[in-house]
């Protein structure tokens, strides 16, 4: 269950000061300030969802076909399966700090990367994990012009 909730905190990670610095199309021109500042906002929902542990926040965050490629686990594939995997709970998120190192926009598709860290209690346990890694997260934006996130891949960083 731990190694679990780990893998579905830390399919979230992202927040929004450095997309805004880092944003580009794959041309090397700046990303259109309406598309940073809609990414942003889907950063800023995905620490607050991350935060409070909402499954229905968390979900709100993907798109329909959303996929989660977990370190070490099967995909979670679909809205349905993700909020099943988000009420599985069984941990306290206490920390979550992503940091974005590179936003890639193109139409209304995204493609970023970076790190995160985390720090988490497992349900009965008195001692704080802290977790160290990188993501790789796909976005596209919706007909009503929210980004939202399609894939999200994750993994730790080795000791």
């Amino acid at each position: 269950m731990q190694t679990q909730g780990i893998r579905l905190i830390l399919a979230l990670g992202c927040v929004a000061f450095a997309a805004a610095a880092c944003g580009h199309d794959t041309t090397g021109r700046s990303a259109s300030a309406g598309a940073m500042q809609g990414i942003a906002e889907l950063h800023q929902g995905d620490v607050a969802a991350t935060l409070s542990q909402d499954p229905d926040a968390l979900v709100a965050l993907w798109t329909k076909d959303g996929v989660l490629l977990g370190e070490g686990d099967r995909p979670v594939v679909g809205q349905a399966a993700l909020r099943a995997a988000y009420a599985q709970g069984g941990w306290k998120v206490l920390k979550y700090a992503p940091h974005i190192q590179d936003v890639a926009v193109e139409g209304d598709s995204a493609v970023e990367w970076g790190r995160f860290e985390v720090d988490f209690q497992t349900a009965g346990q008195p001692r704080t994990v802290e977790l160290h890694g990188r993501f790789l997260r796909a976005m596209r934006r919706q007909s009503d012009g929210r980004w939202r996130f399609t894939r999200i891949m994750w993994q730790k960083d080795p000791p």
